[in-house]
C-alpha cells in the first residue's frame, strides 16, 4: 500500500502471532492504555478522555468538608458541604489551585465552584457561635410592638414596628437592657437600635387620638409640575420645597353645632332640617381663629392665637368679634407649638387633600381630593353639578386617601396664611419648615377646596383663593387642625 497507511497484512491464517501484528499495527490490544495520573487517556475505542483533577480538604478542626465530585474534569461543578461539630459554626472557607484562588459562590454551609486545570485544596476553619440575646416586648394596650429579629448577637440592628389600634396612636417607646436605657433611633411608627451585649425589653404605650381627628404624618414635599392641576399651581411649586410636622386634622369640616356650641350663635344662612349637620358658613376668618381659642380655653387646652387685648377667652363672645376690617386681629400671630385648635396652614391643608405622605409621593397625584378623575368629582364633593345651590351634611362624600370629607367642595375653607399669587414669598430659606405664609396681598386670608357654589376647576386641589379677613358668606366654612408635638 503506497503512502502513509498501514500495511495490509494478508491471508487467513489465524495463529497468535499474526494476530499480535494485527494489534499492534491497529494502536489497541492490552498495552495500548493512556496516562491515569491527570493527562488524556486514549480507550479501546480509540477515544481521547477529558483529564481529571482532584479536590483535597485539608484537616479541620471542630467540623468537617465534604466535596462532591472528589475528582472532575475541568469545567465540572463540585459542591463543598459544611458540617459544624456541636456547638461550632462555619467561620471560613475558600478553595485554591496552587497559589490561585478559585472563586466560590454561594453561603451557610454550601458553597460551589467550577472545576480548573489544577488539583483544588480546600480549606476551612469552625468557630464558637457569637453569643445571642432576646428582644422582649412588654404587653401594652391599644396597639402591639414587632421586633426583627427577635434575638441578634452584638452588634447587630434591631428594627421595631409600632402597630396602633384603630383610633390610637403610638405615644412613647423606649428599650433597656435591664437597668440600662438603650438609644433609639427612628421617628414614628418606626424605631431602630443597636444589640448590647444583654437582652433588652421593650416598652410601648398608646393613646388615643382626637375624637374625629386623622393623624397626618409629616414630610418633606419636593415641589415641582406634577402637582399642577391645569393652570392652578398649589403651593408646591417647582423650586420650593416644604418639610410638614405631623398635625392632626379634623375628618370633617366644623358643623352649625359645633360651631353653636363653643360660640353661642349659628351665623348660618342654610339652618333647614338636621342643620346641626350641615357645615357652618357665613363664618369670617376672625370668626374662625376665635372659635379656634375659645374651643381650646374650654377643652383646658393651650390658645394658638394671640390677639393683643384679648386675655380670657373661655368667656368671650361671639358679638365681640369684629365685622369689618380690624387691625388689632389683623396682627394675630399663632403659635404652632401650642397643643389647641387652629387652622390649618395652606400647605398642611394642600398635604392632607392630597392625601398625605402617600399622595405626594405618587407618580400623578390627584387633582381632587380623593379622585383624579373629573367625572368622579360628584363621588367626593358637593359641588355646582349635584349641590342643588346650597351646603349638605358633612361626610356623607366619599373621604379622600387620608379618610378627610369634603375637602373638594361643600364650603371653602379658611387657612391660617395671608394670601399672596406667589405662594412661597413669604419662605425665608429653601427648603422652608412648616411655612405660615408671606407678604398679605390686598390683606386677604387663603381659603382653599372650593365649594357647592363652583365645579372641577375651582374645586381642584391645586386651585388657590382669598378673601378678606372680616368676609363672611354662605359657602365660606373652615375645618380645624392641632399640632402633634
Amino acid at each position: 500500500m503506497s503512502g502513509g497507511g498501514s500495511a495490509l497484512l494478508t491471508g487467513c491464517n489465524n495463529n497468535s502471532d499474526n494476530n499480535a501484528a494485527l494489534l499492534a499495527l491497529l494502536g489497541t490490544g492490552g498495552g495500548g492504555g493512556g496516562d491515569s495520573g491527570g493527562g488524556a487517556q486514549t480507550g479501546g475505542d480509540g477515544q481521547t478522555s477529558a483529564a481529571t483533577y482532584t479536590v483535597t480538604v485539608a484537616d479541620c478542626s471542630n467540623g468537617s468538608v465534604t466535596a462532591s465530585p472528589t475528582s472532575a474534569a475541568q469545567g465540572a461543578t463540585v459542591t463543598l458541604t459544611a458540617s459544624p461539630s456541636s456547638g461550632y459554626e462555619l467561620d471560613t472557607i475558600s478553595a485554591a489551585a496552587g497559589t490561585s484562588a478559585v472563586t466560590l459562590s454561594g453561603s451557610g454551609n454550601t458553597r460551589t465552584f467550577t472545576m480548573p486545570a489544577a488539583n483544588v485544596t480546600v480549606t476551612a476553619a469552625f468557630k464558637t457561635p457569637a453569643a445571642t440575646y432576646t428582644v422582649t416586648v412588654a404587653d401594652c394596650s391599644n396597639g402591639s410592638v414587632t421586633a426583627s429579629p427577635t434575638s441578634a448577637a452584638q452588634g447587630a440592628t434591631v428594627t421595631l414596628t409600632a402597630s396602633p389600634s384603630s383610633g390610637y396612636e403610638l405615644d412613647t417607646i423606649s428599650a433597656a437592657a435591664g437597668t440600662s436605657a438603650v438609644t433609639l433611633s427612628g421617628s414614628g411608627n418606626t424605631r431602630t437600635f443597636t444589640m448590647p451585649a444583654a437582652n433588652v425589653t421593650v416598652t410601648a404605650a398608646f393613646k388615643a387620638l382626637p375624637a374625629g381627628f386623622v393623624k397626618v404624618e409629616g414630610a418633606t414635599i419636593v415641589g415641582g409640575d406634577k402637582f399642577k392641576v391645569g393652570s392652578n399651581t398649589g403651593v408646591f411649586v417647582a423650586g420650593r420645597t416644604v418639610t410638614l410636622s405631623d398635625f392632626y386634622m379634623c375628618d370633617h369640616e366644623v358643623t352649625q353645632a359645633e360651631y353653636f356650641v363653643v360660640m353661642g350663635a349659628n351665623p348660618s344662612n342654610f339652618t333647614e332640617y338636621a342643620w346641626e349637620k350641615l357645615p357652618v358658613e357665613q363664618v369670617s376668618w376672625y370668626d374662625a381663629i376665635a372659635y379656634c381659642n375659645k374651643r381650646s380655653a374650654k377643652e383646658g387646652l393651650e390658645c394658638v392665637y394671640t390677639i393683643s387685648g384679648i386675655s380670657d377667652w373661655k368667656n368671650f363672645y361671639y358679638a365681640n368679634v369684629p365685622t369689618s376690617d380690624n387691625a388689632t386681629w389683623n396682627a394675630a400671630t399663632c403659635d404652632l407649638s401650642k397643643n389647641g385648635y387652629r387652622l390649618p396652614t395652606e400647605a398642611e391643608w394642600e398635604y392632607a387633600a392630597l392625601g398625605g405622605k402617600a399622595g405626594v409621593a405618587a407618580d400623578d397625584p390627584t387633582d381632587y381630593a380623593g379622585t383624579n378623575d373629573s367625572t368622579q368629582l360628584g363621588t367626593y364633593a358637593w359641588c355646582t353639578d349635584n349641590s342643588e345651590s346650597k351646603t349638605h351634611a358633612v361626610k356623607t362624600k366619599t373621604k379622600n386617601g387620608l379618610g378627610l370629607f369634603d375637602m373638594s367642595g361643600n364650603v371653602w375653607e379658611w387657612c391660617w396664611d395671608w394670601y399672596n399669587d406667589d405662594a412661597k414669598s413669604g419662605d425665608n430659606s429653601n427648603p422652608v419648615t412648616n411655612p405660615l405664609g408671606g407678604a398679605p396681598l390686598e390683606l386677604r386670608r387663603v381659603l382653599r377646596g372650593g365649594s357647592w357654589k363652583y365645579g372641577d376647576f375651582i374645586c381642584s386641589v391645586a386651585y388657590r383663593n382669598g378673601n378678606y379677613p372680616n368676609g363672611r358668606d354662605d359657602n365660606l366654612g373652615f375645618r380645624v387642625v392641632r399640632s402633634a408635638n
